[in-house]
């Protein structure tokens, strides 16, 4: 069988880890794959370091330009007629448009032709309907989602809450199916090795805490509520913490001035992009999500097969993975109280750090793996 994958991204977020996953799962299993990107990023050199095909298509990028739209448009269609391919499948919203409009477009042609059609799959990783925008944005929005869906042979929604925000909208009924995201189990670093390939001081005072976060410098990410929360916490109780934050971003210079404003330079600590940083989560007492929104975030596999206790907002897919209390404490998004009273619990209860640590550890290695995932995805081409 032969698949092309497409998506708009070749940085290394979620979305981009999921397209390497399959096309890595897909060329195992003997099938001709190539993975198709705007830019040349991170995925497209991770893919090529393992023979998997790649191809850059310059103008697909994620801002708006009707330009870029109709070359990439034009490119695709070529890319489509060259490779004939019995599977596309697109992600992210822009590649998902495109992609799935030069998709019925070439099976109108093979249908003249009496050529045998490819079958067009979109995942959808999340609704940008369901971030901070105007009424009118989400509209707009949501009508573009639909055209995406519509064009779509078959939706795979990363979580029965993604499912279910797109199920309502009409002419969907019988397209949209479940496959949750799955991780390999990695091989952690010890704590001290964790802690300096991290960057983290070394002279933190004895009995600290410390708390990790792991994600982009996006405003969707929540991290500011996150660091509020931090502030409170410390207010209540004079405790030793400290708050880790991995990744790079488009906030980080408001992060930045938010830490200062509220006394917490070198509380809560910036460590930028690591590049391997689901080996290292080891370096962490707790990890924080503390996101806005979200489909079914890689970060708590990786935290669950770390072992670690999760304090995580219960939007999208968040409460499939956590059982609240049982394996992890859910609280609600945009409220930093809530950060702080879930982080002082875990403080106070240390045998229910390691249980719920213990607990996800366990939810995650039977129920959220990568073969799984693969062999659900394939079984939908």
């Amino acid at each position: 069988m032969k698949i092309i994958y497409l998506i708009t991204k070749s940085n290394f977020g979620g979305a981009q880890r999921y397209v390497y996953d399959l096309a890595l799962g897909a060329k195992a299993r003997g099938h001709d794959v190539l993975v198709c990107s705007g830019g040349k990023g991170m995925l497209l050199e991770k893919l090529s370091a393992i023979d998997v095909r790649t191809h850059s298509i310059v103008a697909l990028q994620r801002d708006i330009s009707l330009r870029d739209e109709w070359k990439s448009f034009l490119e695709l269609l070529t890319i489509l007629k060259k490779e004939r391919p019995d599977v596309l499948h697109c992600n992210s919203s822009k590649a998902g448009l495109l992609g799935g409009l030069a998709g019925r477009v070439m099976n109108l042609w093979s249908f003249l032709l009496r050529r045998p059609r490819m079958h067009i799959i979109f995942t959808g990783h999340g609704w940008a309907f369901n971030e901070d925008r105007s009424d009118f944005q989400r509209f707009l929005i949501g009508i573009a989602h639909w055209f995406t869906i519509f064009f779509a042979h078959i939706v795979i929604a990363v979580s029965e809450k993604t499912a279910e925000d797109i199920r309502r909208l009409p002419l969907t009924k019988g397209r949209v199916v479940v496959v949750h995201n799955g991780v390999t189990p990695v091989d952690m670093l010890s704590r001290a090795d964790a802690r300096k390939a991290l960057g983290i001081p070394e002279e933190l005072p004895e009995g600290t805490l410390l708390i990790g976060s792991a994600s982009e410098l996006h405003r969707n990410k929540g991290l500011s509520y996150a660091i509020a929360g931090i502030a409170q916490l410390l207010r209540l109780n004079a405790v030793n913490v400290r708050y880790a934050i991995c990744g790079s971003g488009e906030e980080e210079a408001r992060l930045k001035e938010e830490i200062a404003s509220l006394g917490l330079s070198g509380i809560v600590l910036l460590l930028g992009y690591q590049k391997d940083v689901a080996r290292a989560l080891s370096a962490f007492d707790v990890f924080l999500l503390p996101s806005i929104t979200e489909a079914f975030p890689y970060a708590i596999l990786e935290a669950g097969h770390a072992g670690l206790p999760v304090v995580a907002t219960a939007v999208g897919g968040v409460p499939e993975a956590i059982d609240d209390m049982e394996s992890g404490v859910l609280i609600q998004p945009r409220n930093p109280g809530e950060v702080a009273r879930a982080l002082q619990y875990l403080i106070e209860h240390p045998e229910k750090r390691q249980a719920f640590g213990a607990a996800l550890k366990e939810r995650v290695s039977t129920r959220f793996s990568v073969e799984s995932m693969v062999e659900d995805t394939l079984a939908r081409y």
